[in-house]
């Protein structure tokens, strides 16, 4: 696949945004990543994770064994073949800092739940805190503060593991994020 941008419609207006990358019909996942939404830079180029945070995440995840990834090849295109998906709360692109509002986060929540119903993933990865957090507390009215790594208490409301990322340029420190990422290693080695 050369990229993933494709056209949206929402409410009369059409925009480029990334589409899914999810299994066909109801294939099980391994890890299903959970973005924000796509940023302008990655729908130019027509891949996730595209701008400087992003390009860590990737080498962050390739680091660890999280996934692997083809010589000459963009690494969302390889996520399918190590058992991973991909998705974002909100498909609208924004610039980093443009938050989604409330209701987009209530909606958003409601299309990711029947994508982790269709695919039963085992690990649900947050790539920022701020969204997980955000759907706890708009989406389920919860006042709790996830955590870098696996949030296990939380596992309830998704009916899979939840991991938050520890994406560079966040307040985690590299400890916390050697010690997260060493134990989402571990766990998908089972």
């Amino acid at each position: 696949m050369s990229n993933f941008k494709i056209v949206r419609e929402e409410n009369g207006e059409y925009f480029e945004t990334l589409k899914d990358i999810l299994p066909l019909g109801s294939g099980k996942l391994k890890v299903l990543f959970i973005a924000k939404t796509p940023a302008l830079k990655s729908v130019e180029a027509g891949h996730y994770f595209q701008g400087h945070h992003g390009k860590m995440f990737w080498t962050r995840l390739v680091e660890y064994g999280v996934i692997k990834v083809k010589p000459k090849t963009f690494e969302d295109e390889n996520l399918l073949e190590n058992g991973c998906g991909l998705t974002d709360i909100v498909k609208r692109p924004r610039d980093y800092g443009d938050e989604p509002s409330k209701s987009e986060y209530k909606e958003g929540l409601e299309r990711i739940l029947d994508i982790i119903d269709k695919h039963n993933p085992d690990v649900i990865i947050f790539a920022y805190k701020k969204v997980l957090d955000n759907i706890l507390k708009w989406g389920y009215l919860l006042r709790v503060t996830s955590v870098y790594g696996f949030n296990d208490d939380l596992s309830k409301y998704f009916n899979s593991r939840v991991f938050v990322f520890p994406m560079p340029g966040t307040p985690c420190t590299s400890s916390q994020a050697a010690k997260s990422m060493t134990e989402l290693k571990n766990y998908l080695r089972k």
